[in-house]
């Protein structure tokens, strides 16, 4: 049969399974995947797969750690028939965690591409490529069959391999590592549907990449990357963005790393790294093995280019801005820091259980934000925004309840990490004012989470969305729990039908009608309404102006360039409470030196600055220094080492000493 031009091979050989052997000839050569029937939603479905198509070379030996170098064409039929292999991930437990659905391969870089037919229809069908998330360090096409969203959606899926961790974002100063090698791979399997989703009936005109969590943010960087213009025309973001202080770091990394793996006296640490072997680079270490601003693949600040206006970042700009773009989070995101985050600061182990007082929440939790997400430059600056977040995220009703401070911590962890930077950019999205922007949260309590979970949790935790988008509830398929309830279903339903139709035309509401699953219709994100689309058990619910105070209050903390203004909201409040301070705040904070001392002295010796920061408060009390000395001393920097934590210099705190 002749399909677009394209030869489609129909072999009987594969019967395992009830599963055929198909055969499509593409511009990189054959390729041979599995044809076979599936019951989704109570429908039956014949449909294609192709898995384990390289578009790189190996990036083992002397390719480790550099661009990738796409694949050679094929000699030979290519057989796309198993199950694909993953990237090392960055430490060795992760490797642990899957190593019962897959084993692991620097020769990873392969992508898999699910079709909604056998062939048999002269079709050109919308594009949507995955990017999967996991903190840059871990992940893996191979979890997320992508035959559901598919076969309902009718579309063309792809999901593909990066390199993650040390493999994929390791950079040095001397530019012989240049880093953001995982989001070149991910560019050149893009750019590879582009040039070969033809033959597999997918419209290469026609294509939204879309991610969760560092694959939202993966998406986004793609977005502001001009070298994609022209391989996808729509953009989805879920629970993860490029402006996330988590996403993206300014020192490179590399020196550190080499030093840790012993091969800083070698005559060629970079060839002494190459020598060792994937299980010898894996390490426990706190290296931040994310994106970095390399002048090449990201050009300045993601910050800078979507809300700022410098004509050296104009064509990334641009770019951006003719995207359709969608965005969204999870109403409890931030309970995957109470797994993975805070007990180590806090020091509990039973995240169902453990008791957060008043005090550690002021004088731990809200200090560790402020110093980890907004970065102060001075003590000043420190100090007023620890007291907005604590008057922000304290219930005054019942603020020494340890149940509602826990909430506030997950609230805080959430607007931090996820919210802000979604709503941050899709207001930039919607200022440039040429693509179509919209805004979700997922507010649905699920039957089964995707990630561990608190019991006091009543709502959707990271990673949640998956399961529906993907729709694992509508089918029995590997990653199906089969333990859905009728309202995920009818959920799974309409947000299958919204994603897929807005790859189909830039619109979730058509051509597809959704309402019959959702009851709403979702409004544009614009301006002046900033709508917002809010998915629950019992259907969806159109919002306005979503968390406004929250998140005007971040807003206002973080500038929207890295070198704007941090709003006038911020000083107001600034010369409001440097009057608080000033008859309060250094008898709170003499009270809790002593136990902050001892806290961190026995148990965080990664904290050391803290040390500083309330001895300050100390001297205040005993009149050695006045609080105007702080106030009037601007050096007092909190900048990142290059390990990546953050600490304040000795030399700063000789000047206040001096001052005295």
């Amino acid at each position: 049969m002749r399909t677009n031009s394209v030869i489609v091979l129909l072999m009987l050989v594969f019967v395992a399974n009830g599963a055929y052997c198909i055969t499509v000839q593409t511009p990189v050569g054959a390729i041979s995947g599995l044809e076979e029937t599936l019951t989704v939603d109570g429908r039956q479905y014949r449909m294609s797969k192709f898995l384990s198509i390289p578009f790189a070379e190996s990036t083992a030996g002397e390719n480790r750690f550099k661009k990738p170098i796409p694949k050679a064409p094929f000699s030979s039929t290519f057989d796309a028939t198993q199950l694909p292999m993953a990237c090392y991930p960055s430490y060795y437990e992760a490797e642990q965690k899957l190593d019962k659905y897959v084993n692991f391969t620097e020769d990873c870089l392969t992508l898999n591409v699910f079709v909604p037919h056998t062939f048999e229809k002269n079709v050109s069908l919308p594009v949507m490529v995955w990017i999967y998330g996991g903190a840059f360090v871990e992940g893996a096409s191979v979890i997320y069959p992508a035959e559901g969203i598919s076969t309902i959606g009718d579309v063309v899926v792809v999901t593909l391999n990066y390199r993650i961790g040390m493999f994929g974002f390791i950079q040095s100063t001397d530019g012989k590592l240049p880093g953001n090698q995982g989001l070149w791979d991910q560019h050149l399997g893009i750019k590879w549907v582009h040039d070969n989703i033809k033959a597999f009936t997918g419209n290469p005109n026609d294509v939204t990449i879309f991610g969760e969590s560092a694959g939202g943010a993966s998406v986004v960087y793609q977005a502001l990357y001009p070298g994609n213009q022209g391989f996808f025309q729509r953009v989805i973001a879920q629970s993860g963005s490029a402006l996330a202080y988590w996403a993206s770091h300014e020192l490179p990394n590399a020196e550190a790393f080499i030093t840790k793996k012993g091969c800083d006296q070698a005559p060629d640490p970079l060839e002494c790294l190459r020598a060792l072997t994937p299980g010898q680079l894996q390490d426990n270490d706190t290296l931040p093995w994310v994106p970095f601003v390399d002048k090449d693949f990201v050009i300045a600040s993601p910050k800078d280019i979507v809300h700022g206006t410098d004509s050296t970042t104009s064509s990334a700009r641009n770019f951006f801005a003719s995207l359709d773009f969608m965005t969204g989070m999870n109403n409890f995101d931030g309970a995957l820091y109470l797994r993975d985050v805070w007990p180590n600061i806090l020091h509990y182990s039973d995240m169902n259980t453990f008791v957060l007082t008043r005090e550690e929440f002021i004088v731990i939790a809200i200090p560790a934000v402020v110093i980890d997400v907004i970065k102060p430059k001075n003590i000043r600056t420190a100090l007023v925004d620890e007291e907005l977040l604590n008057i922000q995220y304290t219930d005054w009703q019942h603020p020494n309840d340890s149940a509602t401070l826990r909430f506030s911590l997950t609230n805080v962890s959430s607007d931090a990490a996820f919210f802000y930077p979604a709503v941050s950019t899709v207001k930039g999205h919607a200022t440039l004012g040429k693509g179509k922007s919209y805004l979700y949260e997922l507010s649905v309590v699920p039957t089964t989470h995707a990630l561990q979970t608190p019991n006091w949790i009543s709502g959707s935790n990271h990673a949640d969305d998956i399961q529906y988008v993907f729709g694992y509830p509508l089918y029995a398929g590997p990653r199906s729990t089969g333990n859905y309830t009728e309202e995920e279903r009818r959920l799974a339903r309409g947000m299958v039908t919204m994603w897929t139709n807005f790859a189909k035309s830039g619109d979730p509401n058509k051509p597809e009608d959704a309402r019959q699953f959702t009851n709403a219709t979702w409004a544009e994100y614009d301006l002046d309404f900033q709508s917002f689309l809010q998915f629950t058990n019992q259907g969806a619910l159109l919002g306005s102006q979503f968390l406004a105070r929250r998140m005007q209050l971040w807003s206002d903390l973080l500038p929207t360039s890295s070198k704007g203004f941090q709003g006038i909201y911020y000083y107001y409040y600034y010369y409001y409470y440097m009057y608080y301070y000033y008859y309060y705040y250094y008898y709170f904070f003499y009270y809790y030196y002593y136990y902050y001392y001892y806290y961190y002295h026995h148990h965080h010796h990664n904290h050391h600055h803290y040390y500083y920061y309330y001895y300050y408060y100390y001297l205040v009390h005993q009149n050695l220094l006045s609080m105007e000395t702080i106030m009037r001393t601007p050096r007092v920097l909190i900048e990142p080492t290059p390990s990546g934590h953050h600490s304040l210099h000795h030399s700063d705190h000789e000047l206040i000493f001096d001052a005295m």
